[in-house]
C-alpha cells in the first residue's frame, strides 16, 4: 500500500503544479486584462517613446548642422549611419518586446550619438572661423 501511495502523491503534486508553471512562460502577465505583457518586463512605453523622440531629435540636429555647414559632409554621413544603425536595432528589438538590457544598450548608444554630434559641431576642423 505504501509503495502505491507515495508515487501517487508525487504524481498528483506534479500534475497540479505543472500547468501553473507552464502558463507563466517567463513573462509578466497583466492580471487585469488576462494577456501577456508586451515588453517582457522591460521599460515602459513612455520610456521607449522618449528614446525614439531623442533619436529623432539627434537626426534632426545632424541634418540642420549639415545644412548650415557646421559639420562636414563626411561627418554627417558617419553620424547618419550611426543613427540608422541604432534605429534598425530598435526595430529589431521591438519585434518581440524590448527587454531591459536591450533598452539600456540602446539608451547608451543614443546618448553617445548625442555626444558625438555635440563634439563634431564644436570641433572646427577644416573651417577658418
Amino acid at each position: 500500500m505504501r509503495k502505491f501511495l507515495i508515487p501517487a502523491l508525487v504524481l498528483s503534486t506534479v500534475v497540479g503544479v505543472a500547468p501553473a508553471a507552464a502558463s507563466h512562460g517567463g513573462y509578466h502577465s497583466d492580471r487585469d486584462r488576462g494577456h501577456v505583457a508586451w515588453n517582457r518586463g522591460g521599460p515602459s512605453r513612455q520610456a521607449i517613446n522618449e528614446l525614439i523622440r531623442d533619436l529623432n531629435r539627434v537626426e534632426t540636429r545632424i541634418e540642420r548642422s549639415a545644412q548650415r555647414r557646421i559639420i562636414s559632409p563626411r561627418e554627417a554621413i558617419s553620424l547618419r549611419r550611426e543613427a540608422n544603425q541604432i534605429e534598425r536595432q530598435l526595430q529589431r528589438a521591438s519585434r518581440n518586446g524590448i527587454s531591459g538590457r536591450e533598452f539600456g544598450a540602446l539608451r547608451v548608444q543614443v546618448n553617445r550619438l548625442e555626444q558625438r554630434v555635440r563634439i563634431e559641431r564644436q570641433d572646427r576642423d577644416g573651417r577658418r572661423y
